[in-house]
């Protein structure tokens, strides 16, 4: 085995300097740069006291942060702290050059760097750990035995990857019990639930979430950061870190659901919601989600006015899409940086070139040769705006990494938003023109929600700024077998809109409780469906409920609702909610693996009938109104001799 000698060591943590635009050697990259190294020492030492390296990297990079200030001289300085902690190194080295394992020495022994804070914030005891790599040799490196995994659902299979991952998180277990796998949500992340057994016996059922690495880390800081001590006791808790083989993309979270009688034996809220009725299910939602974590997220009630592409525009599909062309300033091209309004006025034409300056690498999709780029890294919605996908990256693709600033990027624009929006549209197989800008239906004509995107955008809105979930969809609700209920999967959380998780679960039933009850024929049914939604959204609930399954199912709907009107910032303001519904049905339709067309027919009308409301609200046609009585019925019922006729009486409206 080759011996890893300082110079390779102070090699990559050069490199690690630059990607932080640093410049200088502090202890903190030479800490990264050992644990790069492939059955290095410190990885070695790591794993035996039941810690990832990759999460300890993670952890440390975004303790030190990115530069933003310029470089003011040549090579690479070495901090104070560094130069002693390699002086140290050499001092043990004696005669012989320092190796990988003098340095971790010199580290530990120091006591007081970056590194050395956040393996004590995990809980590493330095003591231990400095015993095990002073007693380490090549000829000593532990081999962790396999741990076996039993699958009961037969029609459920892992990947070599996924594998994995779930060995390395139970690796101090005999043997894992793989129950099912929850329905989860639209992410392509897995949730399975899992018991593990220890030699004489087991322990309570956990939830194994599996998915790309950087989500996971990503995870795994939002829950620190946010839930750990915000949320109430009996919320999903992450237990231990996270698990994250360096041999793998992947990366596992384990949950602990906390239930007052010790029985877990979660489904998610998606398969729950076939078991019950929809006013089962409103009331779980109201009495189990609601009401128990409406203190910590919210309700906290700040007031403020935001602009509607700050809280909403990362939703949508990208504002651009390019080809790469160079990372050198080009002699022409719009330059275009974060924020600007160019991403909601259609001024970039297909074709243009476009210089790109000063984005941050958001997602990377290494095969395929692209990267997202957005406004910035921060959880907030607003630094996920300016979204970019590029194209064509070709090799270069292995020099970045998420959360790295781009300064200077050229292109060329192959689609603008309202191309991709259309192009969606079109696989719905609509009955009306795309290019029109109404849709001739049974309600009337109907505006056509593509040609309302840029304006709903500049828009400012009142509202109030909370901490919210960020995806509070079905699939990231469990339900124990008492009714306890928690929220899980913490990426997303984050301070934005109050009412924007309420949007989010509200399109969640419509595709999972609503969508199922529509034919999968054309869209008659469609029309039929959207007929009972604006009757909500024009606060008329007078009917009775117990005539079709498709009015019942609104129900749910209804009690979200309830919810809304609680929160709206201004009483009867339904504007605001709307509005939000308008973005988030437009995300739905790019969920072209994950929901039915009929699902996403309802969405896209949904979008229209969500500006018919904003804009009768704001000319005063409408106004707050009671939680009632819901109408039903489906379009037949409504027709006499082929030709419509308005299904909505005006009595009691």
């Amino acid at each position: 085995m080759a011996v890893v000698t300082l110079r390779d060591i102070r090699r990559v943590a050069e490199q690690e300097s630059v990607r932080h635009f640093h410049y200088y050697i502090g202890v903190e990259h030479l800490f990264i740069a050992m644990t790069k190294i492939k059955h290095g020492i410190t990885n070695v030492v790591l794993e035996q006291v039941g810690i990832e390296p990759r999460f300890i990297r993670y952890t440390i990079r975004h303790e030190i942060g990115v530069n933003e200030d310029g470089r003011y001289w040549s090579g690479f300085r070495e901090t104070p702290r560094a130069r002693r902690v390699l002086e140290t190194a050499q001092k043990y080295a004696g005669i012989h050059s320092p190796t990988e394992q003098h340095l971790l020495l010199a580290i530990l022994d120091e006591g007081d760097s970056t590194p050395i804070r956040v393996l004590e914030e995990n809980d590493v005891n330095i003591k231990d750990l400095r015993l095990i790599a002073s007693n380490w040799s090549p000829k000593l490196r532990p081999v962790l035995p396999r741990v076996p995994i039993e699958i009961h659902d037969e029609q459920l299979e892992l990947s070599d990857e996924e594998r994995l991952v779930i060995e390395r998180m139970f690796r101090q277990h005999s043997r894992v019990i793989i129950e099912r796998e929850l329905s989860g949500g639209f992410t392509g992340a897995r949730l399975l639930v899992v018991e593990p057994h220890q030699v004489n016996w087991s322990e309570a059922r956990v939830v194994v979430k599996i998915a790309d690495r950087n989500s996971i880390l990503h995870e795994q800081h939002h829950y620190e950061v946010y839930v750990k001590d915000t949320f109430p006791p009996t919320h999903a808790h992450l237990k231990s870190n996270p698990s994250l083989p360096e041999e793998s993309t992947l990366g596992g979270l384990k949950y602990s659901l906390v239930t007052p009688n010790n029985r877990t034996d979660p489904v998610d809220l998606r398969a729950y919601a076939n078991e019950v009725s929809p006013r089962e299910l409103g009331n779980l939602i109201f009495d189990s989600i609601y009401k128990v974590y409406e203190k910590p997220l919210w309700q906290r009630h700040d007031r403020f006015r935001f602009g509607v592409w700050r809280e909403y525009e990362h939703v949508l599909p990208a504002a651009l899409e390019v080809e790469f062309l160079d990372l050198k300033a080009a002699d022409s091209g719009e330059v275009l940086e974060p924020l600007g309004p160019w991403s909601r006025d259609e001024l970039i034409e297909t074709g243009q070139i476009v210089v790109l300056r000063d984005f941050v690498v958001n997602k990377i999709r290494y095969k395929e040769g692209r990267m997202q780029l957005t406004a910035g890294s921060a959880p907030e919605a607003v630094n996920r705006s300016s979204k970019v996908e590029v194209s064509d990256v070709g090799q270069l693709i292995k020099q970045f990494r998420r959360g790295e600033v781009i300064e200077v990027l050229v292109a060329q624009v192959r689609r603008q938003r309202k191309d991709m929006l259309r192009d969606y549209v079109l696989q719905l197989d609509p009955p009306f023109n795309v290019d029109e800008e109404t849709i001739p239906d049974v309600l009337g004509d109907l505006p056509n929600p593509l040609f309302y995107v840029n304006e709903f955008l500049k828009r400012n809105v009142r509202g109030y700024l909370s901490l919210i979930h960020g995806d509070l969809h079905l699939g990231n609700i469990l339900v124990g077998p008492a009714g306890d209920a928690w929220m899980i999967d913490f990426a997303l959380v984050r301070e934005g809109h109050a009412l924007f998780d309420w949007a989010v679960l509200e399109i969640s039933v419509l595709t999972t409780v609503v969508a199922p009850l529509i034919d999968d024929g054309d869209w008659e049914d469609v029309w039929a469906a959207l007929a009972l939604i604006n009757k909500i959204n024009n606060l008329q609930y007078h009917m009775d409920w117990d005539e079709s399954l498709l009015a019942d199912s609104l129900r749910v709907v209804v009690k979200i609702r309830e919810i809304v009107a609680e929160n709206l910032a201004i009483a009867g303001k339904w504007q605001e909610y709307h509005i939000a519904l308008f973005m988030l049905a437009l995300r739905g339709l790019t969920w072209l693996d994950t929901s039915s067309v009929q699902a996403r027919r309802l969405l896209f009308g949904l979008a229209s009938l969500a500006v018919v409301s904003t804009l009768d609200f704001d000319s005063g046609k409408l106004s707050t109104g009671n939680i009632g009585d819901l109408p039903t019925g489906t379009l037949n019922q409504y027709q006499d001799d082929g030709d419509p006729v308005d299904i909505f009486d005006s009595e009691g409206d």
